[in-house]
């Protein structure tokens, strides 16, 4: 007698388990919204120690997204230099210790609004862009 068994297992393409480790490490988008007002577009050139995504621009309203996997030792790292008129403030988009999917403020897509005076990370609790932060280069001038 000759019993036979198929096991079908599935997971969302953007997923991953490492064989090794069990480790379950999805990936993570962040989302980039043209809040500026003014008609004015925005330049914008996003990097990370590995990854140079290049210089781009952004129409007035409009949005750029990129997706990466978290490094498993929690020491990813995305920043941008945001640009319009004769402006120029630098961000680190997405941190691993602030971001991370557990953390108060964390997420999965991490979606940022650019204003003048600072980005605004859209709340998972409030659902508003309400998490707002200065501009990197803000931070070094009042340490």
């Amino acid at each position: 007698m000759t019993i036979c068994i198929n096991v079908t297992i599935s997971r969302a393409q953007n997923d991953i388990i490492s064989p090794s480790s069990g480790f379950h490490n999805p990936r993570t988008t962040v989302v980039i919204y043209n809040d500026l007002g003014g008609h004015l577009p925005l330049r914008y050139h996003c990097k990370s120690k590995q990854d140079d995504l290049g210089d781009r621009t952004m129409a007035v309203n409009g949005t750029w997204s990129f997706e990466f996997r978290p490094s498993i030792f929690g020491r990813t790292l995305f920043f941008c230099g945001f640009r319009w008129d004769n402006e120029l403030h630098w961000f680190d988009i997405y941190t691993q210790k602030r971001d991370k999917e557990f953390t108060k403020f964390g997420c999965r897509r991490c979606e940022w609004k650019i204003h003048k005076d600072g980005p605004c990370k859209l709340n998972k609790n409030t659902k508003m862009f309400d998490v707002c932060l200065p501009w990197n280069s803000q931070l070094s001038e009042n340490n």
